[in-house]
């Protein structure tokens, strides 16, 4: 029977530096009987390396009851599935969007497994844990990038994440009475507790397979998505509150993301800071220690019930706003925008010049017409015309007054 691991998140664990190494490579993977499908359905904004958001686009919940309903590409999609296990031992799904996908949970993930049982396929899911402190404000500045949220940090946190699932103990508890404790793969999201020769994040995920980067696997220049740095951070927090993030690539986006690439070729302020306020992240990670510590001893099978071994005794300074640097940005972005401006007027005052020319042309032909008809008419050389001359007459002549 084959496997399929469905590798749910959390966001913020390197979710999209494992599918790009997955997906550079496939061959490998293929060798060792694993498969990273690539469906043929494209969702806005989704890379397709998704490939299991199908799970959260096709099967929602019925507006007038808890049951769940699904569309064709559901079915179609689980029936390529199907097929690709009598190819391959593992097929790999992944969509980090599942973990915080609002639905039934548990009628969710009895009926993926159901149908996938059905279709003679078992079902593993693949979870990163990150320490809750941590991931948060990982997520803010993710949010506050991709212009999803204008609100401060601490707003943020009251507000989007209050019904955010972060007590994992209370999730992986009702994913294993769903599915079976036995089919939970829990991997800590810390360098010092990754498994593999390389003590790093793809020799952790490979070491899930049994495999190790040693097996043939290149490792190519990952497109790092650095944070914002603090002042542009803060200018793109207000400029989310007068933008609309369904806009697109305007002139603002345009002239934000030049400024920020100067910064990518100059001095960075990628600093570590801490978005709470003093003597608050403490406090804050101490509100899932229980979770965490019942995570560890019920799951991972850990006695000492520690969760994560990186500890937040760390001391970093407050996250502040440089008043200067942010002056600086904004005139920047100023500057940007007004160039950009110029550009594409530039481009609309040449586009009117050759309209123009255009239309020129053809007023001239019009009248250079209507004077030779005159012209016959006089000197008496005018034929009799056709039906279909006479059409072709009376259509330029309306032609010639639209256009006089």
């Amino acid at each position: 029977m084959a496997t399929v691991y469905l590798h749910i998140g959390l966001p913020k664990t390197g979710t999209t530096a494992i599918q790009h190494f997955l997906w550079d490579n496939t061959p490998v993977l293929g060798k060792n009987g694993i498969c990273y499908p690539d469906f043929d359905v494209r969702y806005p904004h989704v890379m397709f390396l998704r490939n299991a958001h199908f799970l959260i686009a096709s099967c929602k919940k019925a507006d007038d009851s808890d049951q769940l309903v699904t569309d064709e590409n559901y079915t179609r999609f689980m029936d390529q599935i199907a097929e690709l296990g009598t190819h391959y031992d593992r097929i790999f799904l992944s969509e980090e969007a599942l973990w915080s996908a609002k639905r039934n949970q548990h009628a969710f993930w009895e009926k993926i497994r159901t149908d996938f049982e059905k279709r003679g396929l078992s079902l593993c899911i693949i979870v990163y844990l990150r320490r809750q402190d941590t991931f948060v404000q990982s997520l803010y500045r993710q949010k506050v990038k991709a212009r999803l949220t204008d609100l401060p940090f601490n707003d943020f946190l009251s507000v989007s994440m209050k019904s955010y699932p972060l007590d994992y103990y209370s999730y992986l508890k009702r994913l294993a009475d769903a599915l079976g404790k036995e089919n939970l793969i829990i991997r800590v999201y810390e360098k010092e507790q990754y498994h593999g020769k390389e003590h790093d994040l793809f020799s952790d995920f490979l070491d899930i397979f049994g495999l190790s980067v040693g097996d043939g696997f290149t490792i190519g220049q990952a497109a790092l998505n650095l944070p914002l740095d603090n002042s542009k951070h803060e200018l793109r927090r207000l400029l989310n509150k007068a933008s609309d993030p369904r806009a697109g690539n305007t002139i603002l986006t345009q002239s934000f993301r030049d400024i920020r690439s100067y910064a990518a070729n100059g001095e960075n302020g990628y600093g570590d800071v801490s978005f709470f306020r003093p003597g608050e992240q403490a406090a804050y990670l101490e509100s899932f220690a229980e979770s965490n510590s019942r995570v560890a001893r019920e799951f991972l099978g850990r006695e000492d019930g520690v969760l994560f071994r990186e500890t937040a005794d760390k001391i970093l300074p407050e996250y502040q706003v440089d008043n200067d640097a942010l002056l600086k940005d904004t005139i920047l972005l100023y500057a940007r925008s007004i160039l950009h401006l110029e550009e594409e007027c530039r481009a609309l005052r040449q586009e009117l010049q050759n309209v123009r020319s255009e239309l020129r042309d053809v007023r001239e032909n019009v009248v250079l017409y209507r004077l030779k008809r005159k012209l016959r008419h006089v000197s008496g050389s005018d034929e009799p015309n056709t039906d279909a001359d006479t059409d072709a007459d009376a259509d330029t002549d309306a032609d010639a007054e639209d256009i006089s």
